[in-house]
This record gives C-alpha cells, structure tokens and sequence, in this order.
C-alpha cells in the first residue's frame, strides 16, 4: 500500500521578507499554518526541513515536527534531498515538498497531487491553477502549458509566440517526488535552462523525464513573499 511524507522547507533568510516563517498571521505565524493545513491531509508524516534552530524552537513550543538540514543549499530541492538520506527513507517513497509560505494550501490538493502520482507512475508531479488576466506579463508568476494526459509541455516566466496564450496556467509551487529520483535529481548539473530562468524544474524537463500537473482545488492561492502579501493574508485569515 503506498503512502507518502509532506516535508515543508523553511528558513529565514527570505530576500524580500526576512523572518517570514515567524511572521504572524492573526495569532499563528505561518509555518504553523501551513504545517496545521498539512496535517489535514492523509501524509503519514508531516515535518518541517529547516537549518534554523529558531525555527526548530519554535516548532518545538508548538507540537510541530522538525528535521534539521545543513546550511547553504543551492535549492529546495537539495534540501529535500538531504531530508531524504537523514530519514533513509525508502527508494519508491513518495514526498510531497509543501512550500512553507503557502497558509491556505488546500490539504486535498495534497492527497491529490499524492494520487497523481501513484495512478500515472511518475517520478514527480506539480499543481497549476487558471492564470489571471493581471499575471500574464507578471514574470514572478510561472506560466505551464499541459498536454491532454496531463503532461507538462513547458514552464516560463514570459509568454512567447511558440505557447498560445489562452492555454497558459499559473504554476503552484508545490512538487511530489520520488525519493529515488529526488536523490538523482539534485546530482545532475544545472542545466542551461534552469539558470535562464531560474526554474529548477527546467532541469528535469531538460533531462527528458515527464512531469504531471493536476488542477487545484483550492480558492486561496496565496504564496507569502512580500509584506504586501503578508498584509493580505492576514486580512484573509481574519476572515474566514
């Protein structure tokens, strides 16, 4: 019977929003509420993957699950990576890489992605949604385009005249491996791509293995990255 992990990456040296996993949200802060909507899905396990000991603390005072990783990874990925040796976990395991600045993250777009990936076999899978009108030029917004089997086509930033426009999806930031491929992933250099980009997906795709998308369910899709964003999740979780 196979089941999977959530590991949730988190650390403190945010770029645009320094702290942000202890930045309060009403009277959480938002590594405890991605960690709480997390546990709500059918993961046999939940931990949160960080090098900061001030956040193994306070995960500590608040009954969260912790593994602590080393510092200066390249990527998420290789610190999922890391995770993946420290627990020896099994070679088909599958882990669901939960970003740890996603508060409202629906914990059946979780099992879904979980799903996916046991009915087409794959070694790793994304979440996309409708793409709004105001993000098509947004470069911050990653754009993905999707074959009939659910085979990603292509990511980008920008939208060019090789992809059709009215086809393009936004890309959500959460991924479900293998842990055998994980492992073999992050050993591969990065590719041209990916550092065009800056999308490590573009590694994969430039190694031609297939990645599947699935639709979201969620109606909040909110990633914390700036103190506007911050703002507006606050307003949000206030009302619901």
């Amino acid at each position: 019977m196979q089941d999977f992990i959530v590991l949730i990456p988190s650390r403190m040296e945010s770029t645009r929003l320094p702290g942000k996993p202890l930045k309060l949200i009403g009277n959480k802060t938002l590594i405890q509420r991605v960690y709480e909507q997390a546990l709500q899905s059918k993961a046999k396990k939940v931990l949160v993957a960080t090098d900061s000991e001030e956040i193994i603390s306070h995960c500590s005072n608040n009954s969260i699950d912790t593994v602590l990783t080393r510092r200066g990874h390249l990527t998420g990925s290789d610190r999922l990576a890391e995770v993946v040796n420290i627990l020896d976990l099994e070679e088909d395991q599958i882990v669901v890489n939960v970003q740890g600045d996603e508060p409202f993250i629906d914990p059946e777009d979780i099992n879904n992605l979980f799903d996916l990936m046991v009915q087409k076999s794959s070694n790793m899978a994304t979440l996309f949604a409708n793409l709004d009108a105001k993000d098509i030029t947004n470069t911050s917004v990653v754009k993905l385009w999707i074959k009939e089997d659910g085979s990603v086509v292509n990511f980008s930033r920008k939208i060019d005249d090789k992809y059709d426009i009215d086809k393009a999806k936004m890309h959500l930031g959460i991924y479900a491996y293998r842990a055998s491929f994980l492992k073999q992933f992050v050993k591969w250099p990065q590719s041209k791509r990916e550092l065009d980009t800056q999308l490590e997906q573009m590694r994969v795709m430039d190694h031609k293995e297939v990645i599947y998308g699935k639709e979201s369910i969620s109606d909040i899709h909110l990633g914390v990255d700036t103190e506007e964003e911050l703002e507006l999740a606050r307003e949000m979780a206030s009302s619901l």
